[in-house]
């Protein structure tokens, strides 16, 4: 499994962004992409054309309402995945949106690729401990937490343990 972070332009000045906390652990699972809407990375394009990615998204809005026509496309969770990891071709990517919960909005809304995208949910329950920025959405989860979570679903528990005492120690340095 590769963690691919389409990461929006301003996230790379933020003292505030989870994501580098997965980069510095797990080089070699997780990378940064800069995303752009008139340059789109054209690896990750083809990838999500093609099937190849999954763009971890969720199925509803806040208000409990399909997500810009969610229904027409296929959704599965980490679980499914976990069934399925044995008997795809290598491993797929996951595409995580690094941004503020308006900006990975506008990410989808403004990419034409990423609305196409198979899509991966998460059925969290716990509510997100992340609480450095304003206006976040009371169920969603920031950058870090979707990756240990997406972890512990597909059986990396160890590396899971290891972001989770990382994102500790983060939450600590920045309060």
């Amino acid at each position: 499994m590769k963690f691919v972070l389409l990461t929006h332009e301003r996230e790379y000045e933020r003292p505030s962004n989870t994501g580098q906390l997965a980069l510095a652990a797990f080089p070699e699972l997780c990378r940064r992409v800069p995303w752009s809407r008139v340059a789109p990375d054209e690896a990750i394009k083809q990838a999500c054309e093609s099937g190849d990615a999954l763009l971890l998204f969720p199925k509803e809005n806040e208000a409990g309402e399909p997500d810009n026509g969610a229904g027409v496309y296929e959704t599965i969770t980490p679980e499914q995945l976990l069934a399925k990891k044995g008997a795809e071709r290598g491993a797929p990517q996951v595409i995580i949106l690094d941004g503020t919960w308006q900006e990975a909005r506008k990410m989808v809304r403004q990419s034409p690729y990423l609305q196409a995208a198979r899509r991966l949910t998460l059925q969290e329950s716990e509510p997100s401990r992340y609480r450095l920025r304003r206006n976040q959405l009371s169920q969603g989860l920031c950058t870090i937490e979707c990756i240990i979570s997406l972890m512990k679903s597909l059986a990396m528990s160890q590396e899971a343990q290891q972001l989770d005492e990382a994102f500790d120690a983060f939450m600590l340095d920045h309060r």
